[in-house]
Formats: structure tokens, C-alpha cells, sequence
């Protein structure tokens, strides 16, 4: 398995913030490789393709290709870990992503559109609002290249919901990944923004970021 985040060089400033938490709160995590356009992050192995937003899956999906990893933990920039990730859930989703499946989302279920599957996680309905997200999820790796065949930009992917007929299930049980993702609730970075809910986890944890992109 490998954590590919996805992020751009117009979020540079983040790359501190993300590999703190991810030090301090999942010590021995798998390997973590960065998606940009042109930028290196300093703490992780970066692959960069100079596409543009209007065709990021094109980005994400030449990535996915360069690795070799089946399972493959998608997560966005902003994805500053909370607390100590539920290890052993981790490795419980890694034996559920088999046969049709394709991903198993680590959001807290929020909707009635899902249907018990297994202990501590459910299946969506097939047409289920949100059945393809692109929020932090365990993927099969070439079924998230065919979820990503058509270019365009990550907003899309998910409006687009091209399921491909694979199946997605998502955390029925307590957070597995705590990012402060809370009901839909914005977190960490809104258009462009800094969201207001990250100032004091930043002071909480000595982070120091510049905040001159503003706060939302």
C-alpha cells in the first residue's frame, strides 16, 4: 500500500502542516508520494506532470500508472491528521478491497443511501449521491485508473459519479482517519482559503503557516 496525495504547487504551503501530523499521529505509515504540477515536496517522494486543474484526473491517473502498489490510499493536501490513526482498521479495509470493490471510503458514513456489508463498514447503493468520492479512500489502483478515464478537473469526478459498475464502501464505524471532516463541514483549505476551524489545531500543535491566502 502507498498514501498518493494529491495536491499542486499552489498548495507548497501545506506540505509542513501535512507531514507533521503525519509523523506524529501514524508513526510508521506506508509510503507517501506527492502528486504537483512542477513543485518537489521536501519531505516526500515527488512525482510532478505539469497538466493543468481543468484535467487533473489526466495527472492523478499518469501517477497511479508510475506506481506499482495494488492498494493505493488517496488523500487530498489538506488532510492534516487529528489524532492517532486507527491502525488496525486500516488493515481491516486492506482485506475488504477485493473481488468488485473498488474503494473504501474512510469518511464517516453521513447518509441512509448504504447498506450494512461488514463489521464497522457498509456498501453504497448502486446511484447512491456520492458513491464515487474523492475524499481520503483505500482504492484497488486500476480501478481508480478507470474510475479517472475521462479528464477533468476533481470537482467533476465527483459530480460525474462514473462509478464503472465497481462497488465502494465507507467507514460505518469511528474515525479511522480523523482529519476534522465533520458532516460535510468545510475543513483545513476552502477555495483557496484557509478555513477558520484550522487556526487553533495549528496553534495546538506549534504549526506555524503563512495565513496571507486569507481565512474563510
Amino acid at each position: 500500500m502507498v498514501i498518493l496525495v494529491a495536491s499542486c504547487d499552489n498548495h507548497k504551503d501545506t506540505f509542513y502542516p501535512f507531514h507533521h501530523c503525519m509523523e506524529k499521529y501514524w508513526h510508521e505509515h506506508p509510503r507517501v508520494i506527492y502528486s504537483t504540477e512542477t513543485i518537489i515536496n521536501p519531505y516526500y517522494t515527488t512525482i510532478h506532470i505539469n497538466y493543468p486543474l481543468d484535467i487533473w484526473s489526466a495527472r492523478i491517473r499518469e501517477t497511479l500508472e508510475r506506481i506499482k502498489d495494488r492498494e493505493v490510499l488517496l488523500v487530498v493536501d489538506d488532510v492534516f491528521i487529528r489524532r492517532p490513526v486507527d491502525v488496525k482498521r486500516v488493515q481491516d479495509a486492506l482485506l475488504l478491497l477485493k473481488d468488485n470493490v473498488a474503494c473504501v471510503n474512510f469518511e464517516r458514513v453521513y447518509d441512509t443511501q448504504n447498506d450494512p456489508y461488514a463489521d464497522g463498514f457498509m456498501i453504497r447503493r448502486k446511484g447512491a449521491k456520492w458513491e464515487v468520492s474523492i475524499q481520503c479512500g483505500l482504492w484497488d489502483r486500476e480501478k481508480l485508473i478507470d474510475v479517472l478515464s475521462e479528464d477533468c478537473n476533481p470537482w467533476e469526478v465527483e459530480e460525474r459519479q462514473h462509478s464503472k459498475g465497481y462497488d465502494y464502501l465507507i467507514n460505518a464505524g469511528d474515525y479511522i482517519i480523523d482529519y476534522g471532516y465533520r458532516n460535510m463541514r468545510y475543513f483545513g483549505l476552502h477555495s483557496e482559503r484557509w478555513c477558520r476551524e484550522i487556526i487553533p489545531f495549528f496553534q495546538q500543535e506549534g504549526i506555524e503557516v503563512d495565513m496571507s491566502r486569507g481565512v474563510i
